[in-house]
């Protein structure tokens, strides 16, 4: 049974859970990688983003995909994960509440489609976007997107094979006018940003006038 909304915002990770879960390292501002050591500039020294065309404005994200912040993500996945996932959510809107200077007209997460929803019968990206929306004060707008195809898993596939997986897979629902708008995108893992990077071209071109995008965990592995 899902927490009331008043709940969400009680459940909490210990002292430690936090340190291990969290990228204490200088992460791009851009594509939200953990930067080369000894770098200063965390806006404009990332070799990730050179040469390459996000079309969102910045990204954030917990830590990196790895150890102890792997196996919660993948607990998360799990119909047996909904607590972890809104404990993990509370603690993304924490660092968005300190990051983020003007608060965003939209917060979607990413839409999946009817059929993977029907096998899996979870969505932890929905509920991340409930849990920091709560920690935030804002109200979510969970049917602003729609995945109107299904696609295969993208952490299958290549990173050139991932750009065509998700090319033309989303849009934007009718009856929203999002001229001008602040989107935030929140999702649980990002790696290449092939996904986030199709959506926001939807945003945009429906006319956003920003697109940010905030994960748990930003996937490094395989990031070309």
């Amino acid at each position: 049974m899902r927490p009331e909304d008043g709940q969400i915002t009680r459940i909490h990770l210990c002292n430690r859970c936090i340190s291990d879960l969290t990228l204490a390292e200088p992460a791009c501002q851009k594509c939200a990688r953990p930067l080369p050591q000894g770098a200063q500039d965390q806006s404009s020294d990332c070799p990730n983003c050179r040469g390459k065309r996000f079309r969102f404005d910045r990204a954030y994200a917990l830590g990196v995909y790895g150890g102890l912040l792997r196996d919660a993500v993948l607990q998360m996945k799990q119909s047996t994960g909904e607590s972890l996932s809104l404990a993990m959510g509370h603690l993304l809107g924490e660092q968005l509440s300190r990051n983020i200077t003007d608060a965003p007209n939209y917060l979607v997460a990413v839409p999946t489609h009817w059929t993977r929803r029907l096998r899996r019968k979870v969505n932890c990206a929905e509920i991340l976007l409930e849990s920091v929306t709560a920690r935030l004060g804002l109200r979510s707008v969970p049917k602003l997107l729609r995945c109107r195809r299904k696609t295969n898993k993208q952490g299958t596939l290549l990173p050139n094979e991932r750009l065509t997986n998700v090319r033309g897979a989303y849009r934007v629902s009718t009856g929203y006018v999002i001229n001008g708008a602040k989107v935030l995108l929140v999702d649980d893992v990002m790696t290449t940003g092939a996904t986030a990077n199709e959506i926001a071209k939807i945003l945009r071109r429906a006319g956003a006038a920003s697109v940010e995008v905030a994960v748990v965990a930003r996937g490094i592995g395989f990031d070309s």
